[in-house]
């Protein structure tokens, strides 16, 4: 140590084309921080190892993952019809899964990884519950103690759909449901005379049956995220403001984007529809417009 230019160039050129870019990416940050910890120079900006991660970037290519699959009405509906939403368990899967869809966060700022809670992590019961009216729809608003981007917490937004798809409905069902004065996880469901928390082991594993015994594409955890991120866009809800509601703090959040071929034409055509309205409206000039 130091490891020197001409020995991570050689790692970085024989891992190259048998895993993906970012996977040696990750690699190098391991060993860079191993320097760091030893007060070891790095040689890991020399350009002879960026000139080889580029390529190994390109070379990788076929090893990178696919696209997480959004989660789509489709699955919301059949979700909803193999629950049963006035059993403990079944209320609290069907409350988490429209808070991730609606909220757009990620399933591990609801969900803990074991069925051990931490009020530093994950929501409890106790926590600040705020209710709202907003153009007569009711808002449900939560502290989140902690997400990956910010180990302050964030707010959780839930606002009604008034529909079978709503989160405002699924919550209070769930708290109705699984009804309890302690301060345990928010997800948490009644067993017997306790309560468990819901993990997110659990919850994929009982909708990921759920939806492969019904012939649907396989989804993950991001998939609700990425889901309630396209079905906000195609209401025409400004890009902004869903960054905002699920914690993005930079454009990564465009990668999220699915079905393009469906959202900017979307986009584009409300936005036609409302310049054509605006103008109909300053001339006085009807139109049977749609939007």
């Amino acid at each position: 140590m130091p490891a020197s230019d001409i020995l991570l160039s050689a790692f970085v050129a024989d891992a190259s084309a048998t895993c993906s870019g970012e996977c040696i990416r990750n690699w190098l940050n391991g060993l860079r921080a191993w320097h760091i910890f030893n007060r070891a120079e790095w040689h890991g900006r020399d350009p002879w190892v960026l000139s080889l991660l580029h390529s190994a970037d390109k070379l990788g290519v076929p090893f990178k993952r696919p696209p997480r699959n959004p989660i789509s009405g489709r699955h919301l509906l059949c979700l909803r019809n193999n629950l049963d939403l006035n059993s403990p368990y079944g209320a609290a899967v069907w409350a988490a899964a429209l808070v991730a869809f609606w909220g757009c966060r990620r399933l591990g700022e609801l969900l803990p990884s074991s069925s051990t809670y931490g009020a530093s992590r994950h929501t409890s019961r106790s926590s600040n519950f705020k209710t709202s009216f907003v153009n007569d729809t009711k808002v449900i608003t939560f502290h989140i103690p902690w997400t990956k981007t910010s180990p302050l917490g964030d707010q959780c937004i839930l606002t009604a759909t008034n529909n079978i798809f709503c989160p405002v409905a699924a919550i209070e069902n769930h708290l109705r449901v699984n009804h309890t004065s302690s301060s345990i996880h928010l997800f948490a469901y009644r067993t017997d005379d306790s309560f468990t928390s819901l993990t997110k082991s659990h919850f994929l594993s009982t909708t990921s049956k759920i939806f492969l015994a019904n012939n649907l594409e396989p989804v993950f955890g991001h998939s609700y995220r990425i889901g309630g991120t396209i079905e906000l866009l195609a209401a025409g809800v400004p890009p902004e403001v869903i960054m905002k509601l699920g914690g993005w703090s930079s454009l990564c959040f465009l990668l999220y984007w699915r079905r393009l071929d469906y959202l900017v034409p979307n986009a584009i055509t409300r936005s036609w529809a409302s310049q054509r309205l605006a103008f109909a409206l300053k001339h006085k000039i009807l139109l049977n417009i749609n939007i």
